[in-house]
């Protein structure tokens, strides 16, 4: 039975990290994007869900084995009345965002970054800057228009999770 030693695992680890510097690097460029979601909030005895909406701008600035782009979005992350609370909600956030191409057409990606969130809990305002994460698929059709899906969650005092489909055109 083979078992990699930490030689090796260096050596590929190396070797993989020299062909993406090697490799001409290069950016799709500037993208805009918008989408429709399924938004759930949670806290105390509220568990509610809306549909929203988001549009996001990013720009893809480096381009070989995998993508990385910036993007800066507007999330409304819904208006709830559950249980006696009521709870308005949105965010404004920036993130890093890193594409895995899996074929011509399909590419897996991530999510990260900060978001300002502006939350409104019983007439109370609380606007705080808070970290989110999502992760999602896409479909490229015709190398400029993209459909996505995406899973996004926003770590607030008010859980926020947001399901969504929307389509991105790139320039």
């Amino acid at each position: 039975m083979f078992a990699p030693s930490n030689y090796w695992i260096r050596a590929i680890a190396t070797g993989a990290i020299g062909l993406m510097l090697a490799a001409p690097a290069s950016a799709d460029g500037l993208y805009v994007g918008a989408g429709a979601y399924k938004t759930d909030a949670q806290i105390v005895s509220l568990d509610d869900s809306d549909t929203t909406t988001a549009v996001v701008v990013g720009y893809s600035f480096w381009d070989t084995i995998v993508t990385l782009a910036g993007e800066v979005g507007r999330y409304d992350l819904g208006s709830y009345s559950d249980g006696g609370v009521e709870v308005d909600a949105d965010a404004t956030a920036l993130a890093a965002v890193l594409y895995l191409p899996l074929g011509p057409t399909f590419e897996l990606y991530g999510k990260t970054g900060i978001a300002s969130v502006d939350v409104e809990v019983n007439g109370s305002s609380d606007d705080d800057n808070e970290t989110f994460v999502g992760v999602g698929f896409g479909l490229d059709i015709l190398d400029t228009i993209d459909f996505y899906f995406e899973y996004l969650e926003f770590d607030t005092d008010v859980d926020f999770e947001m399901i969504g489909v929307g389509v991105r055109l790139d320039f």
